[in-house]
């Protein structure tokens, strides 16, 4: 596209009006299909997004202790829960870093999900995990108010 430009410039200094002329519009030619594969390419990656994290909420509890991890928790899925816009909690238990609290914070929370019966399963990385709020009664959860 860029060589049609220059060389059209040069085209013109010489002299040659029609050669210029084809010049520029074959560079406005490329230069328009160029444009239309970024836009192409633009909205491929926001749909390709969108459809990744769609009805899906990050909960980054890695770096509080036990407790407070455990009661943010508690908080999300008591008021999540029954929303049909938010269809999985995504949790971040743990990750690459050095875990402070020796593995007390993944084993609370795990106990947690047992004793109330939710379902989860991992995701992608290890020390994250998938929560279906779809699945999940707010009414049943011995946490919630």
């Amino acid at each position: 596209m860029k060589e049609y430009y220059k060389a059209a410039v040069d085209a013109y200094a010489m002299g040659d009006y029609d050669r210029a002329n084809k010049l520029m519009d074959k560079g406005h030619f490329f230069h328009q299909k160029a444009q239309k594969a970024d836009e192409e390419s633009t909205q491929k990656i926001f749909e390709i997004n969108n459809v990744q994290t769609q009805d899906e909420l990050s909960l980054d509890v890695h770096e509080f202790d036990a407790k407070p991890a455990i009661r943010l928790l508690k908080y999300h899925i008591s008021q999540l829960s029954g929303i049909s816009s938010f269809r999985n909690l995504k949790v971040i238990i743990e990750t690459n870093e050095k875990d402070t609290t020796k593995g007390a914070r993944k084993r609370l929370i795990m106990k947690l999900l047992e004793k109330e019966s939710i379902a989860w399963t991992e995701a992608g990385d290890a020390g994250t995990i998938l929560i279906p709020l779809d699945t999940i009664n707010p009414k049943s959860l011995s946490f919630s108010k």
